[in-house]
């Protein structure tokens, strides 16, 4: 399936509005999850190449990220308790800290992808079809994601309604780019033993 940055904001909205002050493991389970499943939506396309036994293989892979949302969960959780002794910086703490989460949930995560494609041989032989698997990860940058998230937090200072869903929208709108902005790499399994994948999630 596609991702749509409006299903994960509608998620996160979701678990904001469940909240009650002081429940930082509830916000934290809510953003843990909300993205979790978001990236796990996402459909991933490759194209794989590269020499295999029989001769050079090309063809095209298409799979999911499977990833651990206890991985997000715990850091986001560790990053809101420490904000209780905190006097000064913590928008700029929590962003880091919350896009570090994510980030490290999607690197953590196991790529696999079904790859369809043609074996071409050495000369005088005609190119026979190959089917198999590929494991990889995804690649992403965390950086603009972070200061997405700073940028919400700031301009949250200043609100007196609307908070929630403008934080759900901003989230989920640096949470899709970084995704989508992500790079895939697989390694041929078995008799795709030798050929590579790059693509992306969308």
């Amino acid at each position: 399936m596609a991702l749509n940055a409006t299903t994960l904001k509608n998620d996160l909205l979701n678990a904001f509005r469940s909240m009650t002050d002081g429940e930082d493991s509830v916000f934290a389970e809510g953003i843990a999850t909300s993205t979790d499943d978001y990236t796990e939506s996402g459909s991933i396309v490759t194209a794989d190449a590269g020499p295999v036994s029989g001769g050079a293989f090309a063809g095209a892979g298409n799979g999911d990220n499977t990833t651990d949302n206890q991985i997000c969960r715990g850091i986001v959780l560790a990053a809101c308790n420490a904000m209780r002794t905190m006097t000064t910086g913590g928008n700029a703490y929590l962003a880091a800290q919350l896009a570090h989460a994510i980030h490290s949930m999607v690197m953590g995560g196991e790529v696999n992808t079904d790859v369809v494609g043609v074996v071409t041989p050495p000369p005088s032989a005609s190119p026979f079809p190959r089917n198999g698997k590929a494991k990889g990860q995804q690649l992403g940058v965390s950086a603009p994601m972070q200061a997405a998230f700073l940028a919400a937090f700031t301009a949250m200072d200043g609100m007196t309604e609307g908070g929630d869903e403008y934080l759900a929208e901003q989230i989920a709108t640096a949470v899709d780019a970084y995704l989508k902005a992500a790079v895939v790499n697989t390694n041929g399994q078995g008799a795709l033993a030798g050929s590579k994948g790059i693509g992306a999630m969308t």
